[in-house]
């Protein structure tokens, strides 16, 4: 399964991510968020379906949220359940994933 589905309009991307990500998920999501970020467009991440997002998983997040941030492109969380914004709080990556409570 596919670990994230990305929809691109006009004037955004939405970028879904699915309910399970894991090291073995890592490469394909790097390689699909390096496209959105080729996009140049605001991006707005959907958590709302994810229920476990393992250390590597946010790592490629973390990278995505600098890269993004490097280059002047805005990105949002339109919905993360509280388990996975205090899983990125014990890996002090919640300032880097902007996953402010």
């Amino acid at each position: 399964m596919d670990p994230v589905h990305i929809e691109h309009t006009a004037d955004t991307t939405h970028v879904a991510l699915e309910a399970a990500l894991g090291i073995a998920d890592a490469r394909i999501l790097h390689e699909k968020l390096g496209a959105v970020l080729a996009s140049a467009t605001p991006v707005v991440l959907d958590g709302s379906r994810v229920e476990r997002l393992d250390a590597a998983a946010m790592q490629v997040l973390a990278g995505f949220f600098r890269t993004a941030r490097d280059r002047g492109l805005a990105v949002s969380w339109q919905s993360l359940p509280p388990g996975i914004q205090q899983a990125a709080h014990l890996l002090g990556l919640e300032f880097i994933l902007e996953m402010k409570s």
